[in-house]
């Protein structure tokens, strides 16, 4: 294997299991003289290829049975795939199983010796790291006692420090990430960050959809033991998160997909953000428009459009404060947001939500308002009527995306009547240098203590 190229191969790899209606059943056909099969097939991964470049981070999600945990065991050597093969280039610390390979007898100290040499390396090398293990776990002088001793946080802490801290070539990371209280979890983040830095590849595995779009550089949806998409983490998580709302409600409603052709594959952030309407300075007056001139604003560039009543927003607009249509904007214009839709076909109008959201090329949520969170409601269904949120962003300078929903809030578990991620795409521009992600108004005062 070529080592600036990949860290990892994986060549249509299949892994089957045998299902016994009852175990005698196995011993039966173990014995039978005459082969008869009492076994079904169970595929758990089926033809998965894929590639992960050195220093890459690979986020892999999907829901509980997808064979996300299949296929980390058989990347780390624990399970032989039933075809294809699998290369790995470079020590692997796996956080699959924390602490597996710890002595419950032995003292912290005695089992990070262990876990070092199961992971080959020298005496030498773990008294080289041993207190920089020991630091980072923060279990104080627990880490002299058994660990049969340990609650069961001081052992995660324990073991995540033992695999962290062994220099590996690549890291797979198993929905762990809960370890520790939020100073633990942020040192776990910024040893992960030194990594990427090192050029250590990772694999992280997770259902927190938040972290799969900011952490990953790239993200694999895995769906009943095959890829069902790869690509941009913001764009795959868009149409994950699509998918497990369908599969959520298709048993009680009709759900409807926005139509338009779609690659299997995601897209990068700059075809991403360049797709939006230029800006048109054309001033828009809603009311004065028609409806079929109304509905040409909605385009086809949107991430995913979604629903149970997809068709209902006829238009979603971005204006100045003087209603002037503009996709780039200073962090102290006032920005309108306008969105026209049918409300003829809600029931209840006094659950009925309109709601937006800005968000960043990794998918974050920086801006989230609705009209029932604010205790706006609507009085009547009409067949084109709009709603305008004003706002000042204080937003870095960036380029950003608009997402805009159409919300059933008779339950805590919001439906989506529907659902455009991607409605439109916008930048921000200043001279000022701005750090972080917004550009809050402060009061600062320089006063002497003389």
């Amino acid at each position: 294997m070529n080592n600036l190229e990949y860290k990892i191969v994986v060549s249509n790899v299949s892994k089957s299991y045998k299902m016994y209606n009852n175990p005698i059943d196995k011993m039966k056909e173990g014995l039978s003289l005459t082969g008869k099969n009492l076994h079904t097939n169970f595929w758990a991964l089926k033809n998965v290829d894929f590639q992960v470049e050195r220093g890459e981070i690979l986020g892999i999600m999907g829901r509980n049975g997808a064979g996300k945990s299949t296929l980390l065991k058989i990347i780390t050597g624990v399970l032989r795939p039933t075809y294809g093969e699998v290369l790995v280039e470079g020590r692997i610390s796996s956080l699959l199983e924390l602490g597996a390979g710890f002595n419950m007898e032995y003292s912290g100290i005695e089992n990070i010796y262990f876990y070092g040499m199961l992971m080959k390396l020298t005496r030498e090398q773990i008294d080289d790291r041993l207190q920089e293990i020991i630091d980072f776990a923060e279990i104080g002088d627990y880490v002299n006692q058994p660990v049969k001793t340990y609650s069961s946080g001081m052992f995660a802490r324990l073991a995540f420090s033992c695999a962290i801290n062994v220099e590996p070539d690549i890291l797979i990371v198993d929905e762990i990430l809960s370890v520790g209280d939020m100073r633990f979890q942020s040192k776990c983040f910024n040893k992960f960050k030194e990594f990427k830095k090192k050029g250590v590849t990772i694999l992280y595995v997770g259902h927190d959809v938040g972290l799969m779009k900011t952490f990953c550089d790239s993200t694999i949806w895995m769906n009943n033991g095959e890829i069902e998409m790869t690509g941009d983490p913001a764009y795959v998580v868009s149409k994950y998160t699509e998918f497990m709302y369908l599969d959520d409600i298709s048993e009680f409603t009709t759900y409807k997909m926005f139509q338009k052709d779609e690659k299997k594959t995601g897209v990068n952030n700059r075809e991403l953000m360049n797709s939006g309407d230029e800006t048109t300075n054309k001033k828009f007056n809603l009311k004065n428009e028609s409806v079929e001139k109304i509905e040409e604003k909605i385009g086809n560039n949107s991430i995913t459009h979604w629903g149970t009543h997809v068709g209902m927003v006829k238009c979603v607009m971005l204006a100045d404060g003087n209603d002037i249509e503009k996709t780039y904007f200073s962090p102290e214009d006032i920005i309108k947001i306008k969105v026209v839709f049918d409300s003829t076909a809600i029931e209840n109008l006094k659950k009925f939500s309109v709601a937006f959201s800005i968000k960043n090329k990794e998918g974050t949520d920086l801006i989230v308002k609705s009209t029932y969170d604010e205790e706006i409601y609507f009085n009547s269904p009409k067949k084109k009527q709009f709603v305008t949120f004003s706002l000042v962003t204080h937003l870095a300078v960036g380029e950003y995306y608009l997402v805009i929903a159409l919300e059933d809030r008779k339950n805590p578990a919001i439906m989506y009547y529907e659902y455009i991620e991607g409605a439109k795409y916008f930048k921000i521009y200043s001279d000022k240098k701005i750090f972080g992600i917004v550009d809050m108004k402060t009061d600062i005062k320089i006063e002497s203590m003389e």
